[in-house]
């Protein structure tokens, strides 16, 4: 999400590409987390201690199952990115509750933020290719019957992760330490090298493209099976069907839910000057609005323990 970390510019811009929200040091050197911060690290906190243990009871579960079952192999997939998201809480709050400080050095610069961007991209392409194989199972049931075993779906969940790593490489790319020039500290910032002087188009730029990739592409698709299958359940009388596809809906909802209100706020952050007012309303919201995005990683194990009660 976007962050107010500092560009390597001489004033500070937020960027939409890093999934984290910092302050700047108070004059003096007193530091006051906004409260907007405190409701971001208390998110973390609960998300942390949720996620942890939830989804790492969903991949054992899927684990013991995912030999004959192919929903299982998807679950174990959204499961292990989530999984990787909420390990990385910890070291993403450090900022947030640090005053923008990074003692993490250069590599914990890039890691953590990444796996949080590998998170989004992994579980709304996973989202998306369980809806295309539902419709499959509806349109093509003699095919899925001789092909859809759990080695084709985890071969087809390799490609969902060689994609989704592919798209988490300029978050990776461009994430760099840098000395806080008003404090002896280093910092965790964006830095666009040789684009910086195209900063606004590169940042515009990289907000389409999560947007495109990470939300609307998919969520176009996962809403156009969605509504094939609701269609095609609703004339018939399969209570198992039904309950197992109000589970992935679920999920899916949860998701649009969470991720819409990100993927908002850094639009808005990147096609709108500094000093406007909407900029400064987005920003006041965004810490906050991270956190709400980070919550689907601990959603999912939530909506299976209800969905099996």
């Amino acid at each position: 999400m976007s962050s107010p970390v500092p560009w390597h510019t001489p004033t500070p811009f937020p960027d939409y590409s890093d999934l984290n929200n910092v302050t700047f040091n108070d004059i003096g050197g007193h530091h006051r987390i906004p409260w907007t911060h405190r409701v971001a690290l208390a998110l973390y906190a609960a998300i942390f201690l949720l996620g942890i243990p939830g989804n790492a009871a969903v991949v054992w579960l899927s684990s013991a199952a995912q030999r004959h079952a192919v929903p299982a192999v998807w679950f174990l997939h959204l499961a292990v990115a989530d999984l990787l998201c909420c390990a990385a809480l910890p070291f993403l709050a450090i900022p947030v509750a640090g005053d923008h400080r990074w003692p993490l050095g250069d590599f914990g610069c890039k890691l953590f933020p990444a796996l949080a961007v590998l998170n989004m991209y992994a579980s709304v392409l996973l989202l998306a290719t369980i809806s295309a194989d539902r419709c499959l199972m509806v349109t093509r049931p003699a095919w899925c019957h001789n092909h859809r075993t759990p080695r084709a779906a985890h071969r087809v969940c390799l490609i969902v992760w060689s994609a989704a790593a592919v798209l988490t490489v300029p978050t990776f790319l461009f994430r760099a330490t840098s000395q806080d020039p008003f404090a002896d500290a280093e910092m965790c910032v964006v830095d666009y090298g040789a684009a910086r002087q195209h900063r606004r188009f590169a940042e515009a730029f990289t907000a389409a493209l999560r947007f495109a990739a990470g939300f609307l592409l998919p969520f176009s698709a996962i809403t156009a099976c969605h509504a094939f299958l609701l269609a095609r359940l609703h004339a018939r009388h399969f209570t198992r069907t039904r309950r197992a596809a109000g589970t992935v809906l679920a999920v899916i909802v949860t998701f649009f839910v969470c991720w819409l209100p990100y993927h908002v706020v850094g639009l808005i952050l990147a096609a709108t000057a500094p000093g406007a007012a909407l900029y400064q309303g987005a920003m006041a919201a965004d810490p906050v609005l991270t956190g709400l995005a980070y919550a689907n990683s601990c959603a999912n194990p939530l909506i299976y323990a209800a969905a099996a009660g």
